[in-house]
């Protein structure tokens, strides 16, 4: 699949089923790969799972790590509706797995998480 294909995709859903994708397809694979995993994961597991998939992805991507913080930056070119999935996938696994609140600030099509442990 295009990048250009993906975008426009993406860009012809509304906010509401861009969240729905994120939060009743991706949302469960993702805790299903974290489970099998770590039955207790932490946050270097959920953050290296994150930088994998996007690694595959080809999303660039930097992760910082600075006295158990977790600082995640992602690039992509591919539109606000992209920005909406990945924040919302990463967040609500945040919250769900962790049980923890993610940092998130998003300008652009620049997306920063921070997690602390």
């Amino acid at each position: 699949m295009t990048e250009a294909f993906l975008k426009e995709t993406l860009h012809q859903l509304s906010d509401e089923q861009v969240v729905n994708l994120a939060q009743k397809l991706e949302k469960q694979k993702f805790k299903n790969i974290l489970a099998f995993m770590n039955d207790n994961p932490t946050v270097g597991d959920f953050a290296e799972l994150i930088r994998t998939w996007l690694n595959v992805s080809w999303m660039q991507q930097n992760v910082e790590v600075n006295d158990g913080a977790y600082r995640l930056k992602i690039q992509h070119n591919l539109g606000s509706k992209w920005s909406l999935y990945v924040r919302t996938l990463v967040s609500e696994l945040a919250q769900d797995v962790l049980g923890k609140k993610a940092g998130i600030k998003v300008v652009g099509e620049t997306i920063t998480f921070s997690f602390s442990d």
